[in-house]
């Protein structure tokens, strides 16, 4: 694990029901996600959440889910809760 870790981040509405879907996921999941050197990033309980929408594309309110590498770009995006084992099978592709 050299460098920055990884992030995913999961733009959504506080309410989204796939927001709670996809966190639940990912902390059943922790330890895959520690192992590869992964932190999650709930941007509907930041206070910069506007400005990283902005940033990233995403439309307020909207769901998606987008991973961005160690050296900061973004590697995927999703518009629907991604299952885990596909999060980290492309990670794993990309090491």
């Amino acid at each position: 694990m050299a460098g920055d870790p990884r992030s995913v981040m999961i733009f959504s509405a506080p309410a989204d029901p796939q927001r709670r879907d996809q966190l639940d996921a990912l902390a059943f999941d922790g330890a895959a996600a520690a192992r590869r050197d992964v932190i999650v990033v709930d941007v509907a309980e930041r206070l910069d959440a506007l400005a990283l929408c902005d940033l990233y594309r995403v439309p307020p309110g909207s769901f998606t889910v987008i991973l961005i590498g160690r050296a900061g770009s973004e590697l995927e995006r999703w518009e629907e809760p991604v299952e885990t084992d596909e999060l980290w099978r492309l990670i794993d592709e990309v090491d």
